[in-house]
Protein backbone atom coordinates (compact mmCIF):
# COMPACT_ATOMS: atom_id res chain seq x y z
CA UNK A 1 0.00 0.00 0.00
CA UNK A 2 3.00 2.39 0.80
CA UNK A 3 4.06 3.69 -2.59
CA UNK A 4 6.78 2.27 -4.40
CA UNK A 5 9.64 3.81 -6.23
CA UNK A 6 10.55 7.25 -5.94
CA UNK A 7 8.06 9.08 -3.54
CA UNK A 8 8.36 12.58 -2.20
CA UNK A 9 6.27 13.38 0.84
CA UNK A 10 5.83 16.56 -0.04
CA UNK A 11 3.58 15.67 -3.43
CA UNK A 12 1.84 13.30 -0.96
CA UNK A 13 -2.15 13.82 -1.59
CA UNK A 14 -4.13 13.51 1.75
CA UNK A 15 -5.35 10.40 1.09
CA UNK A 16 -2.08 8.57 0.27
CA UNK A 17 0.11 6.98 3.16
CA UNK A 18 4.14 7.93 3.53
CA UNK A 19 6.48 6.83 1.17
CA UNK A 20 8.28 5.66 4.90
CA UNK A 21 6.31 4.22 8.20
CA UNK A 22 7.55 4.90 11.22
CA UNK A 23 8.60 1.65 13.10
CA UNK A 24 10.29 2.64 16.54
CA UNK A 25 9.13 0.09 19.25
CA UNK A 26 9.55 -3.38 19.67
CA UNK A 27 5.72 -3.32 20.68
CA UNK A 28 2.80 -2.04 18.96
CA UNK A 29 1.23 0.96 20.81
CA UNK A 30 -2.22 0.16 19.21
CA UNK A 31 -2.18 -3.57 18.65
CA UNK A 32 -5.97 -4.57 18.34
CA UNK A 33 -9.03 -3.12 17.53
CA UNK A 34 -10.28 -2.93 20.73
CA UNK A 35 -7.31 -0.18 21.09
CA UNK A 36 -8.02 1.50 17.92
CA UNK A 37 -11.42 1.73 18.67
CA UNK A 38 -10.93 3.81 21.66
CA UNK A 39 -8.18 5.65 19.98
CA UNK A 40 -10.76 6.75 17.48
CA UNK A 41 -13.27 7.98 20.13
CA UNK A 42 -11.28 10.22 21.01
CA UNK A 43 -10.40 11.34 17.48
CA UNK A 44 -13.53 12.20 15.93
CA UNK A 45 -14.92 13.78 19.23
CA UNK A 46 -12.60 16.24 18.95
CA UNK A 47 -12.13 16.73 15.46
CA UNK A 48 -15.38 16.27 13.76
CA UNK A 49 -17.22 16.80 16.87
CA UNK A 50 -19.49 13.95 16.23
CA UNK A 51 -20.68 11.29 18.92
CA UNK A 52 -18.71 7.98 18.83
CA UNK A 53 -21.71 6.02 19.90
CA UNK A 54 -24.13 7.32 16.54
CA UNK A 55 -21.25 6.94 14.60
CA UNK A 56 -20.45 3.35 14.80
CA UNK A 57 -19.75 0.57 13.59
CA UNK A 58 -16.38 1.96 12.22
CA UNK A 59 -14.88 -0.20 9.35
CA UNK A 60 -11.97 -1.30 10.90
CA UNK A 61 -8.84 -3.03 8.96
CA UNK A 62 -5.19 -3.30 8.46
CA UNK A 63 -3.39 -2.02 5.62
CA UNK A 64 0.63 -1.86 4.85
CA UNK A 65 1.50 -5.16 5.54
CA UNK A 66 -0.14 -4.82 8.91
CA UNK A 67 1.10 -1.53 10.20
CA UNK A 68 -1.62 1.03 9.99
CA UNK A 69 -5.45 0.92 10.75
CA UNK A 70 -7.60 1.81 8.53
CA UNK A 71 -10.70 3.00 9.70
CA UNK A 72 -13.79 4.33 8.08
CA UNK A 73 -16.44 6.15 10.13
CA UNK A 74 -20.05 6.91 8.21
CA UNK A 75 -21.03 10.33 9.76
CA UNK A 76 -24.26 10.44 10.61
CA UNK A 77 -25.11 14.58 9.85
CA UNK A 78 -24.69 13.67 6.01
CA UNK A 79 -26.04 11.05 3.75
CA UNK A 80 -23.15 10.47 1.97
CA UNK A 81 -20.12 11.42 3.99
CA UNK A 82 -17.43 9.59 5.25
CA UNK A 83 -14.24 10.17 7.35
CA UNK A 84 -11.00 8.03 6.59
CA UNK A 85 -8.28 7.81 9.87
CA UNK A 86 -5.00 5.80 9.00
CA UNK A 87 -2.94 5.50 11.82
CA UNK A 88 0.64 3.98 12.32
CA UNK A 89 0.00 0.91 14.55
CA UNK A 90 3.37 0.74 15.84
CA UNK A 91 3.48 4.67 16.74
CA UNK A 92 -0.02 5.96 17.28
CA UNK A 93 0.15 8.16 14.53
CA UNK A 94 -2.28 9.49 13.08
CA UNK A 95 -1.40 9.59 9.18
CA UNK A 96 -4.17 10.40 7.25
CA UNK A 97 -7.26 11.95 8.34
CA UNK A 98 -10.18 13.46 5.92
CA UNK A 99 -13.57 13.68 4.84
CA UNK A 100 -14.97 12.41 1.70
CA UNK A 101 -18.12 11.88 0.14
CA UNK A 102 -18.58 8.94 -1.39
Amino acid sequence: MAQEGKCKDEDRRIDQLPCKLVNHYGTDIIPDEETVIKYVDVLIRKRALLDPEKSKPYQISLIADNKVWRIVIKSYNCRYCKIYININKNTGEVLNYYKSED
